[in-house]
């Protein structure tokens, strides 16, 4: 198993020329028709629902990953795990 640097934990910012930005009064949001809108409300409640339902964690794969470490089958470098776990949190 091989633990990759996790991003986010900094974000640089560039400055761009950009075009003035237009008011909001200026955008025209697309028009989504009524039926439209409740075919995706309807889908957005039932995967929300299906998700409540969702153990935060999967203790079958905990369990997995608990087991093939201890037989052998990935190592776990602790200090690459330790200095990734740094960099994301200290950015560096």
């Amino acid at each position: 198993m091989k633990i990759d640097k996790v991003s986010g934990g900094q974000i640089h910012r560039t400055s761009f020329d950009q075009a003035p930005k237009k008011s909001p009064e200026s955008i025209s949001a697309p028009r989504v028709s009524e039926s439209n809108m409740n075919t995706n409300t309807v889908a957005l409640d039932k995967a929300q629902a299906q998700m409540a339902s969702l153990p935060d964690i999967d203790m079958a794969k905990v369990e997995q990953v608990r087991n093939d470490l201890a037989q052998g089958k990935i190592s776990l470098d602790t200090d690459a795990l330790a200095k990734a776990v740094q960099e994301f949190y200290t950015g560096h």
